[in-house]
């Protein structure tokens, strides 16, 4: 009897967990992440057209399902098989989840802009500073030596470029 209710509440969770998901393709080659970050670690690579299931979503990253792998991919790496179809009611069918991660078709706007994407307003006003990336980020920055090294490995050249002001006008010459 015990064995029986334990099954039982096995399958259950098994089911939510399905039926919580929503299948979509990879629209490029990518690597699910074991965090929901850039530099985590690398569950497994999947290549353009793979088909995976969302399981949920952080920001602007997705939780996908991939065979017997799980991973974190970013929000803009995939779309919603649902995406291709008219959007069904509000919270109705498989269409929920693709409506909360506003994939469905026809629920994308072209204010939205790539720093923000998938991030509602609610999210943004809670934001926190992260030290650690901020100190990543300025690790990437190049002295002006560094810069002019790369430029000549490159066989670049300098130019006169003029400076464009608010409006359109034209101002002096700057490097």
């Amino acid at each position: 009897m015990i064995r029986t209710s334990k099954f039982l509440a096995l399958a259950l969770l098994a089911y939510a967990a399905v039926a919580g998901s929503e299948p979509a393709v990879t629209v490029r080659a990518i690597e699910l992440k074991a965090t929901p970050a850039a530099d985590g670690k690398t569950v497994v690579a999947l290549p353009t057209d793979s088909a995976v299931d969302v399981v949920s979503r952080q920001g602007a990253w997705v939780q996908l399902k991939a065979g017997r792998n799980t991973g974190w991919a970013k929000l803009f790496d995939v779309r919603l098989a649902s995406a291709s179809n008219a959007p069904a009611k509000s919270g109705t069918g498989s269409n929920a989840m693709a409506q909360t991660l506003g994939l469905a078709a026809g629920t994308r706007t072209s204010t939205v802009t790539t720093g923000v994407r998938g991030l509602d307003a609610d999210m943004l006003s809670k934001a926190v500073p992260n030290p650690q990336e901020f100190a990543t980020l300025e690790s990437y920055a190049s002295t002006k030596e560094q810069a002019q090294t790369f430029a000549k490995a490159g066989r670049l050249d300098t130019r006169q470029v003029e400076t464009l002001v608010a409006g359109g006008a034209k101002t002096g010459a700057a490097k």
